[in-house]
């Protein structure tokens, strides 16, 4: 492999070493399942730490790979939203010998991105364990969203392009996980909630699927007349009401909160707008790029995504998205 200094030119010097490794390993089949896992345990220890690891901080005397066995990596995987039906939880790294040194050591235990501002390193990380899942998903034979190299460049076309991937078989589940996604992003101290189950469009007990502060947010595809009574209670509460839909449901949905009398009171939006807007005032203030926060929102929304255990909702980048 290159010197790790080399890396530093390319837009995410953490990727090529990784593509390597699996055009390598590709020769003799498929990508083995303990290498995305061992891949996996060592980005994850990268990202744990705001400053480059030294190799004792991962290895052992022997150079096993620290936390790598079954309870720590089935935790490893929860953390990330992979498929919990993959069956690569069961045994963990099993593999002897000094698994990944070369590439630790080719990235530098993260050196090769020390200078990027914290939000910019942590995107950085995400795309590549975002690679570790296309991989995943490849070896079993599963078939999620794929997105075009030019679709996470800018923050204002992602979006639409999953939602038109998913169009007819999303069934609400894919909206919930992008606002879940973004109201996460945009409120980092909070603990926004996974909707279980995806249950949004379904007669519940809860009066609103998000609340941050005075905000009460409403996701549903086929808003119903529970949502409607829903966001007029907690409007005449003074709660600023946000209903979340789709596209082909957003101009009947205006009218009947128009007609409810509750205009300006409840705030109508699709996804595709909810979510992107003050994307860039997010970006800005986390200081990333706005590919940057197209990683971070498209890691966090698989995170959501995966409750759902339907592997065709999750999120891959292009290989070539960064090189």
């Amino acid at each position: 492999m290159k010197k790790a200094a080399a890396a530093k030119s390319i837009a995410n010097p953490l990727l090529p070493p990784i593509l390597e490794s699996f055009e390598i390993k590709r020769k003799k089949g498929l990508v083995a399942k303990n290498w995305l896992l061992i891949l996996l345990r060592v980005l994850d220890a990268i990202r744990s730490v705001p400053i480059k690891l030294q190799e004792d901080d991962i290895y052992t005397y022997d150079y096993t790979l620290t936390k790598s066995r079954t309870g720590a990596i089935r935790a490893l995987l929860k953390k990330y939203g992979f498929p919990p039906n993959l069956g690569m939880s069961d045994e963990g790294v099993t593999v002897r010998g000094a698994p990944a040194l070369r590439i630790f050591r080719y990235i530098d235990g993260g050196g090769v991105i020390a200078d990027r501002s914290p939000e910019a390193r942590e995107a950085l990380i995400l795309e590549a364990i975002e690679l570790v899942r296309a991989e995943v998903l490849r070896i079993f034979e599963q078939k999620p969203i794929e997105l075009l190299a030019h679709q996470v460049e800018q923050t204002g076309i992602f979006v639409a392009a999953i939602l038109q991937a998913v169009e007819n078989r999303s069934q609400g589940r894919v909206e919930q996980a992008l606002v879940g996604a973004k109201l996460q992003l945009r409120f980092p101290d909070e603990d926004i909630p996974i909707i279980h189950t995806f249950a949004g469009d379904r007669q519940t007990k809860r009066d609103s699927d998000y609340q941050v502060g005075n905000i009460r947010v409403i996701v549903s595809a086929t808003p119903k007349d529970n949502h409607f009574k829903s966001a007029a209670l907690l409007a005449d509460q003074k709660y600023d009401v946000m209903m979340i839909v789709t596209e082909g449901t957003v101009a009947r949905t205006k009218t009947r909160i128009k007609d409810q009398g509750y205009r300006g009171k409840v705030t109508v939006l699709t996804v595709d707008d909810y979510v992107t807007s003050n994307m860039k005032e997010i970006a800005q203030n986390l200081d990333v790029t706005a590919r940057e926060m197209c990683l971070k929102l498209i890691a966090e929304y698989n995170r959501r995504a995966v409750r759902d255990n339907d592997i065709s909702l999750q999120v891959v980048l292009p290989i070539d998205s960064s090189i």
